[in-house]
């Protein structure tokens, strides 16, 4: 699968299906945005991702043939007490240099075509309260507060 998102205002970007030599370009794009390499963290899910059984939903953006971003996600049937199969964006990221150049529209553009066709009709992620330029990103692709609330609990090393 190799897409042209080629949409009016919009430069054209090549989305393709992720690769296991696509992690070094992950995991530097990545640490620019997180603040710290990551590599066995993305080797780990990248593996999970594009092992020849598993249902393929992520992707890289290239241009000029470089990987200038990433999105992972998943299919899940049923978690969490959910009774349809949805899509969960574990992580995405643009090379700094490729920013606002509508990279990451391109992604979701074809993450929500390939949802889409295995018949799930939800995407769901999560972000940090405080990460404004990505929840203003995500409301501009779409995305709002889910009806279900995450919810969490520190774990004491001596229970």
């Amino acid at each position: 699968m190799t897409s042209i998102i080629d949409e009016p205002g919009v430069e054209i970007v090549k989305v393709r299906a992720m690769r296991e030599r696509d992690i070094d370009a992950i995991v530097r794009i990545d640490a620019v945005a997180s603040g710290r390499p990551r590599p066995r963290y993305f080797e780990l899910m990248i593996a999970r991702e594009v092992r020849p059984t598993a249902l393929q939903m992520s992707l890289v953006a290239e241009s000029e043939g470089r990987v200038i971003g990433f999105v992972i996600a998943s299919l899940y049937y049923g978690e969490f007490g959910m009774t349809e199969p949805t899509a969960s964006m574990e992580a995405i990221g643009v090379d700094p240099s490729s920013r606002r150049r509508h990279v990451a529209h391109a992604l979701l553009v074809q993450l929500r075509r390939n949802v889409a066709a295995i018949g799930a009709t939800t995407i769901r992620t999560e972000v940090q309260w405080s990460d404004f330029d990505l929840l203003a990103f995500l409301q501009s692709e779409g995305f709002a507060p889910a009806p279900r609330l995450c919810l969490e609990r520190k774990v004491d090393s001596g229970e």
